[in-house]
């Protein structure tokens, strides 16, 4: 008995040794005087053997300190939710994701999909399928990075214009996105919200309510996320302070970000996000041959992670993790082999050091 205590305090005396270690390291990055300014820094890592969740540093300057608990946008994680989404309906024998997307949203007057995906003057929409859309295997253009001049100075004028799935369309169509796809369906890997987009005009249709709804019938509610939910879209589920998140030295919680929709439109917590990633790899969500189509990851790009539909493979200290990124500096993910979940947000998305190293290191410490 003795020998069992004394084995229980060492272990107890290291971990408290991590976590010290841990608190530093993140603490020491928090740099509220900077042009990109980083105010707080969010970070959960769990296995077997020890859990860590702690919140370090400022809503914004001069707000109110941060604490574990917080609420952030969690941006392009929402794809996530998407994609499970698909893969229930799949399930549920709504839909196919080897069919074309044409079939679901011909009906929808303003998309005008025969001419969505127009390269060398031919069509090509009518051969994009649900399964291209998830995998960015479209080849359709990206409003936000394709165009990205025009959309911040479209955001920056009007900070407070509320967006629909509508409106966003209408900016693809006024910068003539349609007529500048990177490739024909299928032929390379171009990472585009808009496959999103008509992901979650899919999902409206067959689950006949709103996306914002849907997200919560089937993945928040079922999964107790009591601090999650989908900004702009529905009413904050909690009275929390949301953290400012900066790119560069822009503060993107000043503006509505509803544009983010369904390629990343939800705020959520660490706590949230860890629930999510363990319900969706312990089958709650989906089963295991749904899962499976999730995670099998292909090569994209260079320098860009190999991609699932809606899920990027990542590597942190020879852990492959199963997550995705979102555009404040966030990512959660979840490591099969090790049973180990992270999740982060670093509220800058352009920090002055090297978010993957940083977590690196983290993750080191952690094991």
């Amino acid at each position: 008995m003795r020998r069992l205590i004394l084995i229980l305090c060492f272990l107890s005396t290291l971990a408290s040794a991590q976590t010290d270690t841990i608190n530093k390291m993140i603490e020491s990055k928090i740099n509220h005087n900077l042009q990109e300014p980083l105010h707080s820094i969010l970070f959960y890592f769990e296995n077997e053997n020890y859990r860590y969740n702690e919140g370090f540093g400022l809503v914004d300057k001069n707000k109110d300190t941060v604490s574990k608990h917080s609420a952030y946008k969690i941006a392009s994680s929402t794809k996530m939710f998407v994609s499970t989404i698909i893969l229930q309906l799949e399930e549920e024998g709504k839909l196919n994701i080897t069919d074309n997307a044409f079939q679901y949203l011909q009906d929808i007057e303003y998309l005008k999909f025969k001419d969505f995906h127009i390269f060398n003057n031919k069509h090509f929409a009518k051969h994009i399928t649900i399964k291209q859309l998830l995998s960015h295997r479209s080849g359709l253009a990206d409003i936000f990075t394709d165009r990205k001049e025009a959309f911040f100075l479209e955001i920056t004028q009007h900070p407070n214009t509320q967006y629909s799935p509508k409106k966003i369309i209408e900016l693809y169509y006024k910068y003539n996105l349609n007529k500048e796809p990177h490739f024909k369906p299928n032929q390379g890997w171009h990472y585009s919200d808009i496959n999103y987009v008509l992901l979650g005009l899919i999902i409206e249709k067959l689950d006949n309510t709103t996306l914002a709804q849907s997200i919560r019938n089937r993945i928040i509610a079922p999964l107790n996320m009591k601090d999650t939910y989908f900004e702009f879209y529905e009413k904050p589920t909690h009275k929390k302070e949301v953290i400012h998140q900066y790119i560069s030295n822009i503060n993107f919680s000043k503006i509505n970000t509803s544009f983010d929709w369904a390629g990343g439109g939800l705020v959520s917590t660490n706590l949230d996000m860890a629930t999510f990633i363990q319900g969706l790899f312990h089958f709650k969500l989906i089963n295991q041959k749904s899962l499976q189509k999730i995670i099998d990851v292909k090569f994209t790009k260079e320098n860009e992670s190999r991609y699932g539909l809606g899920v990027y493979e990542f590597v942190v200290n020879k852990d492959t993790f199963y997550g995705h990124f979102g555009f404040y500096g966030t990512f959660i993910g979840y490591s099969p082999k090790t049973k180990t979940t992270l999740s982060y947000s670093i509220s800058q998305a352009t920090p002055y050091f090297n978010t993957y190293k940083f977590v690196n290191e983290i993750i080191k410490s952690a094991k």
